[in-house]
This record gives C-alpha cells, sequence and structure tokens, in this order.
C-alpha cells in the first residue's frame, strides 16, 4: 500500500501509512479488552464495574495475548491474515449459541423464536 502512495506522496506515505494503522489499532484495543469483562459482568449481576480485581485480571490476560506475535518476532502479516480466517469459525460458533439461546423456551419465555425466524 505504501508502494501506491508513494508516487504522490513520496517519502510521507510511509508516515502516513504507519499512523492510520497505529491509529486503526490503538482504536480496538480498548474495546477488545473490555469486551469479555462486560460479557461476564452482564452474565453474572448486571453490573459492571472496571475496579474489580477480575475486571483487571481479564483485561491483562487480553493484553499478554495481544503481545504474544510481536514479542516471539512472528510474522505479522501472516498472523493477521490467520486471525481474519479464524474470525470464520469464531463467529459460526457465535451465531450456534445465539440460535440455541433464543430457541430455550425455559430461558425466552414468550419471546422464544418461531420456526420462521430460525429459518
Amino acid at each position: 500500500m505504501v508502494n501506491t502512495l508513494e508516487p504522490v506522496l513520496s517519502k510521507f506515505a510511509v508516515s502516513l501509512f504507519m499512523v492510520g494503522t497505529l491509529g486503526a489499532g490503538l482504536s480496538s484495543v480498548f474495546p477488545i479488552l473490555m469486551i469479555t469483562p462486560i460479557l461476564i459482568a452482564d452474565y453474572q449481576s448486571g453490573e459492571f464495574d472496571i475496579h474489580l480485581r477480575q475486571f483487571k485480571i481479564i483485561a491483562a490476560v487480553a493484553c499478554l495475548v495481544g503481545l504474544t506475535v510481536p514479542v516471539f518476532g512472528a510474522n505479522l502479516i501472516n498472523d493477521q491474515i490467520l486471525s481474519q480466517v479464524l474470525i470464520v469459525f469464531v463467529l459460526t460458533l457465535v451465531i450456534l449459541g445465539i440460535i440455541f439461546l433464543m430457541n430455550r423456551e425455559k430461558l425466552m419465555g414468550v419471546y422464544k423464536v418461531s420456526r420462521i425466524m430460525n429459518i
């Protein structure tokens, strides 16, 4: 991508691309760090408190997992492609979990989905 921008922006192309990549990464870090603690808090009590020890431990583990690629010197491009491929399988599991929960009459009561909704 830098090579495409280089004729127009010369050496500034690298800087622009790096700032964009850094911005995209930083804007993703905070939601990624918070999604698991929010889901767990919602499941357990419905109240989310960032001062709990549980929240701090989960956020620390998420940060450590995120650092595994750079620390071990892996190829960032290959790991990015691998993560995008794995999302296909994770998303499928999430959708199946949602369908399973929506079809449980004990959980959903009168809001249990119909056959038409399942189709």
